[in-house]
């Protein structure tokens, strides 16, 4: 069984590495929605002709301001696009790396027992801790990336600001990753490595 453990514990190491390039990828989403944001609190100011003053009679700033930052809105809805692109891929390596931790039991000549699942060796994490916390994982940064979507596509010209503020609080705070679990489920793998 300890063997087994071992493999899972370099699986382990494996979502770490996903869960910094989620990390990333997810610093670098809240930076794009928040670029947009602030261009669709600012786009009406600028549509009104009336803000611009004397200025106002210059027709081709009053319509060339508001076109440029159309846009870079444009430019923006693209990149999110291709930003929740790379965190799709994100949650489907970590898809892999739990279904090829289901498959590592199924590779064995000799299955566990359900009390061999659940027996641990010194401070080591059992295989069902391991298997749990694979899945686990997987689920919380699938759930966060459908939500992500839901966030990015509510995104529209027609957004109201307190709408668009309070979806922007939601995907700052990633609710579905909760950290307390997240440092639960790695506290009791690193058991085993003497952290």
């Amino acid at each position: 069984m300890e063997r087994l453990v071992r493999k899972y514990e370099q699986r382990f190491r494996r979502v770490k590495e996903e869960m910094s390039t989620w990390d990333a990828l997810h610093g670098r989403l809240v930076k794009q929605y928040s670029n947009a944001a602030a261009i669709l609190d600012r786009l009406p100011v600028l549509v009104a002709v009336e803000n611009y003053g004397v200025l106002g009679n210059e027709l081709s700033m009053a319509r060339d301001l508001p076109a440029a930052q159309v846009e870079s809105l444009e430019l923006l809805f693209r990149a999110m696009t291709n930003t929740l692109s790379d965190l799709s891929r994100v949650v489907a390596a970590l898809e892999k790396v739990w279904r090829d931790g289901c498959q590592l039991l199924k590779a064995e000549r000799q299955q566990p027992t359900a009390s061999q699942m659940q027996q641990r060796v010194g401070p080591r994490p059992s295989l069902q801790d391991c298997v749990n916390g694979l899945h686990t994982l997987y689920q919380m940064h699938f759930d966060e990336y459908n939500l992500k979507v839901a966030i990015v596509s509510s995104l529209t010209y027609g957004s109201r600001g307190e709408d668009v503020s309070a979806l922007q609080s939601l995907l700052v705070d990633q609710p579905n990753i909760p950290s307390t679990e997240v440092r639960y489920i790695f506290d009791l793998i690193d058991g085993g490595e003497g952290k």
